[in-house]
């Protein structure tokens, strides 16, 4: 996640510094290439945009926004969230595969999410996702950040992706059928397969939509969850 401060020169030496201050960890200069500094779990780079993981303590990331907005540091306001992966481990090849694969459920994915577009950044040091809405909960950025992560995993393991973006009648099936062959799989998973089901029509257990009306699996012990 990230803040934009759009600060350089002395300005931003004195947001890190107060970075710093604020949080009570020396702020270590990275240097060359990307000329940003570290500050416990948060960085700022050479625009002054600092950049946190989900995982960071929402406490304290609002206690660093409030107090440097006392200091008269003020952000962008922006109502987007973008979740960052590190670009090493990608080649050419898996860079390609990553677009492919956005592309192959592009339809799906931005109505999982609520948006109309899928832009990917590629600084220097990392890939961004500006997809996610900046209000979403603890939970739903958990959900997201592990379907990025699950995104570049496959981008980097498959040899090639061929498929292509096409209508589907059932979303929530084809969306799970997807997250699964991204392993999503099992209970550590529920809650972020129910999250990114959540906005897609359709049965997520059955591939017709419905469920059958005769033999033993039609009885709801044997169904399973929709929308898991």
């Amino acid at each position: 996640m990230e803040v934009k401060y759009n600060v350089t020169g002395e300005r931003r030496k004195e947001l890190v510094k107060s970075v710093g201050e604020i949080i009570g960890w020396e702020p270590v200069y990275k240097g060359a290439p990307t000329f940003s500094y570290a500050v416990g779990d948060f960085v700022i780079d050479k625009e002054g945009t600092i950049s946190f993981g989900h995982m960071t303590d929402s406490e304290l990331v609002k206690r660093l926004l409030d107090r440097l907005s006392e200091l008269g540091f003020e952000c962008e306001t922006t109502d987007s969230l973008t979740i960052e992966m590190p670009l090493a481990g990608f080649t050419d090849a898996a860079l390609e595969n990553l677009d492919r694969l956005i592309a192959s459920k592009a339809a799906l994915i931005k109505k999982a999410i609520g948006v109309d577009a899928l832009p990917v950044e590629r600084t220097e040091t990392t890939l961004k996702f500006p997809w996610f809405s900046f209000s979403a909960s603890g939970d739903e950025v958990a959900a997201y950040s592990r379907f990025i992560g699950a995104l570049c995993a496959a981008a980097k393991d498959q040899k090639r992706v061929t498929a292509k973006d096409k209508p589907v009648q059932n979303e929530k099936y084809a969306f799970r059928v997807f997250l699964i062959r991204l392993g999503f799989v099992g209970d550590e998973y529920k809650a972020a397969r129910k999250i990114l089901l959540k906005n897609l029509s359709g049965n997520s257990a059955f591939k017709s939509g419905v469920p059958p009306q005769t033999g033993p699996s039609s009885s709801p012990e044997n169904e399973v969850t929709a929308g898991e």
